[in-house]
C-alpha cells in the first residue's frame, strides 16, 4: 500500500523517517532532512532480524507507553546545540501524536519489523574517498573550504590564532582569510545541512486498526463503574475487550467492530495481512479474548534486508588528493575551531569580545531552566495561556520544526542504484560535518539560556492532551443524561466537540506560531471559559484516573449501593463508605473504590460525578449520595497548595496512572486523562537533556574529534566518529556499538 504520510496519518501510524536514505542531510536547528548527496556506492549492509510491538489510538481502559499518545515514540535526538537537540526530539514526537476523539474506541495494534541496518562503510575510507562520493555541488564546496583553510594555515605560520584575533588590526591578512575561511564553512553547511545520515535501519511497519463502538452509541463513554484497568509497558497480554471496556460484565449492548490493516514497507505487507484476517469481519464476542499482540508476525517471519550495490571505495581524484595533503597537522585545529565559532557567536551576540567568549566557553552549561522546566512538566504545573515569548525568540520556535519532512531543493538525482522499495528507514544515525572533515572545525553551544521554544513544543502538546480530556468529560456528561441547562451552559456534545476540534487543528497546524492562540480563540464561548479555568487550577490534569474520595481522612467510596430513594423528579442513589488505608503517595489504596471525574462549568464552578452516571450530592459516615439533580450537587473548592479539590470533611486527590502499576488487584474504574506528565517521551527528552547539560561546558568544539597526529592518509575509524541516533524503534548497537 502507499506508505505517504498523510496514509500512515489516517491509520494513526506516522514514521517521521519517510523517504530517509543514507546521505540524507539534515538542517540541525529545524531537523529537516534533505535529500541524499551521495551517488556511490560506499555502504555495507549488516541483517538484523528483529521485532519490535506497540499500542496506540485510544482506550480508557489501558495505559502502554504510547496508548492515549497517537505516537510511535522517538528514540533519541539530533542538534547541532543542545537547544536544537532537545526541541527536534520533542518536535517529532509532539508533531507526529494524532489528536483524534470520537465516541468509537480506536485501537492501533503496530508492528515494527527490522530486517537490517545499512551503513557507511567508514573503515575503508579516507578523507577524500568520502569527498569523491559527493555529488559535484558539495564536493566543490567542500573543496573551497579546504583551500581556504589550507591558505589560513599557511599564512598563520607559528602566529597563536587567539593572540592575532585579539590584535586583528595587526594582522589584517589574516583576519580577512579567517572570514573567507569561515563564510565558506558556514556557506557549505546552509547549502548542505550540519550532518549527514551515515546509517540507517530499515524494515517495515504494520498496524491493525481495531475501532470498537456500542450498538446505542453511548455505552462505552459512560462510566465504567465495572471495568477494569490495565497498566502495562507495550500491552502485549491486553486483550481486545480490556482496550475496550475494561472486560465489563455489564457490558450493555452489541458492540459493532470494523477492523483494518495496514502496512508501510512491502516487506511486512503479507505478515500483516495474515495478523489482520485474526479479527476481520468477526463478530465482537470472537475477538474479545484475544490478546492481538501476541499474535503478531513473529522474528521468523521477517524478510532479508534490501539487496545494495556491492561496495566500492570512489576512483581517486588527484585534485582532491593533492589539496588534502597539504595538512600537516591539526595541531591548531582547536583555536581554528573557537575562532569559526566565535565568528558565529558575533552574529547574535553584537559587541562580544574574544575575552568574553573564551571566558564563556570554559564555564560548565546550567541545566537549572532545563530541570524546572522537566519538573512543571512532571507536576503538571504548566500555564498553556501564558506567553512567555520575547519577540525576537519567536523565530526560534518557528524554527522547531517536525523531523522527517523532506525537502529536495538541493537534492541531484543520485547515481546509486535505488533501494528496494518495499523497504523504510525506522531510524537513522547522524555525525555532523566537521566530525567527517577537520577543516570545517566549529563550536557547539551546549547551554540552553532561552526555553521559551521548547516551553512552547510542549505548550502545543498539553493542549492537545487538555482538549482531549476535556473533550472525553463532556461527551460522558451527555452520555450519562445529566442536565447541561441548570448549570447555565450550552449542551455538553457541543462544548466537547469544539474542544475535539481544535485538538485536531492544533495537530495538523502543530509548526504555526500562533496555534495555541488561533485554537483557543476558535473554541466555542463556554469551551473557552471551562478552559481557562482549567488551565488555572492546572492538577486537574493529573487526575489521569479520576479523582479519589477521602471522608474524614478514613473513608472511600465502595461499588455497593446500599439504598436508593426519590426526591421530587430526582432518584438518589446510596454507595456503602469503607476503610480505605491512603495515604500520602499511597495512591494504590484507591484500587478497588470508586472514582469521580471533575467538570467545570462556564462561571468556573467544579462539580464531580461518575457513578451510576450521577453527580456527588453529599458524603456522610452512612454513605455516599448521588442524583442528577444539579441543585444538590456538591460545589467543590480548590486547594492549589495541596492540590486537591475538598468541601468540609470530603476531599478529592487526582490520581495517576502509576497507582494502578504493580498492584495485586484489578484496579477497578477507567481512565479520563493522558496528560504530558504520563508521556515517556517528553519526559525522557527533558531528563536527558538535563543530564547532558551536567558534563559540558558552554560551548564544545568539533576539534575534539580529532587527534592532533592525525594525517590524509589515516583511514577512518567507524566507532570513532561522534554519532547521534533518532528513530522511532530503540538503537541497535551492532554496527555503531554504544
Amino acid at each position: 500500500m502507499d506508505n505517504t504520510k498523510s496514509t500512515n496519518e489516517m491509520n494513526g501510524a506516522i514514521n517521521p523517517f519517510y523517504a530517509v536514505e543514507i546521505g540524507s542531510i539534515i538542517r540541525g536547528d529545524s531537523g529537516r532532512f534533505q535529500a541524499s548527496i551521495i551517488k556511490g556506492p560506499i555502504t555495507r549492509m549488516v541483517p538484523d532480524r528483529e521485532v519490535m510491538q506497540t499500542m496506540t489510538g485510544s482506550s480508557s481502559y489501558v495505559y502502554t507507553d504510547s496508548l492515549n499518545q497517537g505516537s510511535l515514540g522517538v528514540s533519541g535526538s539530533y542538534g547541532i546545540s543542545g537547544l536544537a537537540s532537545l526541541n527536534a526530539g520533542l518536535s517529532v514526537y509532539a508533531g507526529n501524536s494524532k489528536a483524534e476523539l470520537t465516541k468509537t474506541v480506536a485501537v492501533n495494534y503496530n508492528v515494527q519489523m527490522l530486517s537490517g541496518v545499512e551503513y557507511v562503510n567508514f573503515n575503508d575510507l579516507k578523507a577524500e574517498d568520502l569527498i569523491a562520493s559527493l555529488q559535484e555541488n558539495p564536493k566543490q564546496m567542500v573543496m573551497t573550504a579546504l583551500e581556504n583553510y589550507n591558505l589560513l594555515v599557511k599564512k598563520i605560520g607559528n602566529n597563536n590564532l587567539l593572540t592575532i584575533l585579539q590584535h586583528p588590526d595587526e594582522y589584517p591578512k589574516i583576519i580577512k582569510l579567517i572570514e573567507e575561511w569561515v563564510k565558506s564553512v558556514q556557506l557549505f553547511f546552509r547549502e548542505h545541512g550540519d550532518g549527514i545520515v551515515v546509517g540507517v535501519i530499515w524494515g517495515g511497519i504494520g498496524t491493525v486498526s481495531l475501532k470498537m463502538i456500542s450498538s446505542s452509541g453511548e455505552s462505552s463513554w459512560k462510566y465504567g463503574t465495572k471495568g477494569n484497568f490495565t497498566y502495562s509497558g507495550v500491552g502485549k497480554a491486553i486483550t481486545i475487550e480490556a482496550a475496550y471496556d475494561g472486560s465489563n460484565a455489564k457490558r450493555e449492548s452489541k458492540v459493532d467492530v470494523v477492523a483494518n490493516s495496514w502496512s508501510s514497507g512491502g516487506c511486512v505487507a503479507a505478515q500483516v495481512e495474515k495478523w489482520g484476517e485474526i479479527v476481520k469481519n468477526k463478530a465482537f464476542s470472537e475477538i474479545c479474548s484475544i490478546s492481538l499482540l501476541e499474535k503478531a508476525p513473529q522474528v521468523s517471519t521477517v524478510k532479508d534486508p534490501p539487496k545494495i550495490p556491492e561496495f566500492k571505495a570512489p576512483a581517486k581524484d588527484p585534485k582532491i588528493t593533492d589539496k588534502i595533503k597539504e595538512i600537516t597537522s591539526l595541531d591548531g585545529l582547536n583555536a581554528l575551531a573557537k575562532a569559526s565559532a566565535y565568528e558565529k557567536a558575533k552574529e547574535t551576540e553584537k559587541g562580544l569580545t574574544l575575552d568574553e567568549f573564551l571566558k564563556r566557553s570554559e564555564e560548565k552549561a546550567n541545566p537549572k531552566k532545563v530541570d524546572d522546566l522537566k519538573k512543571d512538566v512532571l507536576e503538571n504545573n504548566l500555564d498553556v495561556l501564558k506567553d512567555d515569548f520575547v519577540l525576537q525568540n519567536r523565530s526560534l520556535v518557528a524554527k522547531s520544526r517536525i523531523i522527517g519532512q523532506l525537502e529536495t531543493k538541493t537534492a541531484i538525482k543520485s547515481e546509486i542504484e535505488k533501494k528496494d522499495d518495499s523497504y523504510t528507514v525506522l531510524g537513522a544515525w547522524i555525525a555532523n560535518w566537521p566530525d567527517l572533515f577537520p577543516w570545517l572545525a566549529t563550536g557547539y553551544l551546549n547551554s540552553i539560556d532561552d526555553i521559551s521554544s521548547t516551553q512552547e513544543i510542549i505548550k502545543k502538546q498539553c493542549l492537545i492532551q487538555d482538549f482531549l480530556t476535556l473533550g472525553k468529560t463532556y461527551y460522558m456528561l451527555d452520555a450519562s443524561g445529566i442536565s447541561n441547562t441548570e448549570f447555565k451552559m450550552s449542551p455538553f456534545t457541543q462544548i466537547a466537540a469544539s474542544f475535539s476540534q481544535q485538538a485536531g487543528y492544533i495537530r495538523d497546524n502543530f509548526d504555526d506560531i500562533d496555534v495555541i492562540k488561533n485554537a483557543f480563540t476558535n473554541l466555542s464561548n463556554d469551551a473557552q471559559k471551562i478552559y481557562t479555568k482549567w488551565n488555572d487550577v492546572k492538577f486537574l490534569r493529573s487526575a489521569e484516573l479520576g479523582l479519589g474520595v477521602m471522608y474524614k481522612g478514613e473513608k472511600s467510596i465502595v461499588n455497593t449501593i446500599i439504598k436508593t430513594d426519590h426526591v421530587g423528579l430526582f432518584t438518589r442513589i446510596w454507595y456503602k463508605m469503607g476503610d480505605c488505608s491512603f495515604l500520602p503517595k499511597n495512591y494504590s489504596a484507591f484500587s478497588t473504590f470508586l472514582k469521580l471525574i471533575p467538570f467545570i462549568t462556564p462561571s468556573g464552578d467544579i462539580y464531580a460525578f461518575g457513578p451510576s452516571q450521577m453527580l456527588l450530592n453529599q458524603i456522610t459516615s452512612d454513605g455516599a449520595i448521588f442524583s442528577k439533580n444539579p441543585i444538590t450537587a456538591v460545589k467543590l473548592e480548590v486547594d492549589k497548595e495541596k492540590r486537591v479539590l475538598k468541601k468540609g470533611d470530603l476531599v478529592l486527590y487526582p490520581v495517576k496512572f502509576d497507582a494502578a502499576k504493580d498492584i495485586s488487584s484489578s484496579w477497578e474504574g477507567q481512565s479520563i486523562s493522558t496528560n504530558v506528565a504520563s508521556i515517556k517521551n517528553i519526559n525522557q527528552h527533558l531528563e536527558h537533556a538535563a543530564k547532558a547539560m551536567k558534563d559540558l561546558n558552554v560551548y564544545s568544539f568539533s576539534s575534539s574529534s580529532w587527534k592532533p597526529s592525525w594525517k590524509p592518509e589515516d583511514y577512518y575509524s567507524i566507532n570513532s566518529i561522534k554519532k547521534q541516533y533518532i528513530g522511532i524503534v530503540e538503537e541497535l548497537h551492532n554496527v555503531f556499538g554504544k
